[in-house]
């Protein structure tokens, strides 16, 4: 949520503008949440409404997982080679050891868990001028419990195969999602109740 003034704490109870409402709408906010529908602000109320942060298209987003594939699979080669069992024989080269990849798998869930819920992005995000909301827009980052819930499609990547096509059709499904809806939210959204926002 906005503050209108007071950005980045949460204001005194009140009538503000909620990121995801209508243009023009303001709602009940008690100082620790949103309360009832959003109606239309009353004249005079031009302080309180402000313009809902734009959601994150779906080239920007594209452009953050693009990212975020890149440093995960130069993180998985650095550690692979400093922790795995690399075998370089016959001028051939192989990383053999499944339980140092599940192990480093694990590792980079947890470091992405704890960037959204601390951060309220992933490094792609975060470079991209991205942030992870609550469904309401009322905080960002959303805290761990949401960035738990949105990663678990990641979370299921450690396990091996299932992980993968898990993965891949939370994707594919996503990007269908993001083209369609008008507040552009993924799967990992809906699992999380989040939203992504351009600042």
């Amino acid at each position: 949520m906005t503050d209108s003034g007071n950005p980045g704490q949460n204001p005194a109870p009140g009538y503000y503008y909620a990121a995801g409402d209508p243009p023009g709408t303001v709602r009940q906010w008690d100082g620790t949440q949103w309360i009832g529908d959003p109606m239309p602000a009353p004249p005079g109320a031009s302080g309180m409404v402000e313009h809902a942060p734009p959601f994150a298209s779906l080239g920007i987003r594209v452009g953050a997982w693009f990212i975020d594939a890149v440093i995960l699979i130069i993180l998985s080669a650095i550690g692979l080679l400093a922790f795995g069992d690399v075998d370089t024989t016959d001028s051939s080269f192989s990383a053999t050891g499944g339980a140092e990849q599940i192990l480093l798998g694990l590792v980079f869930t947890a470091i992405y868990i704890a960037l959204i819920a601390v951060k309220g992005g992933t490094p792609g995000k975060l470079m991209l001028g991205l942030a992870i909301t609550t469904e309401d827009g009322a905080t960002t980052p959303p805290g761990a419990q949401k960035a738990i819930m949105r990663s678990l499609p990641y979370i299921v990547l450690n396990i091996p195969i299932l992980g993968f096509i898990v993965l891949l059709v939370s994707l594919i499904a996503s990007l269908i999602m993001i083209s369609s809806d008008n507040e552009r939210r993924s799967v990992f959204d809906r699992i999380g109740n989040t939203r992504v926002i351009a600042k």
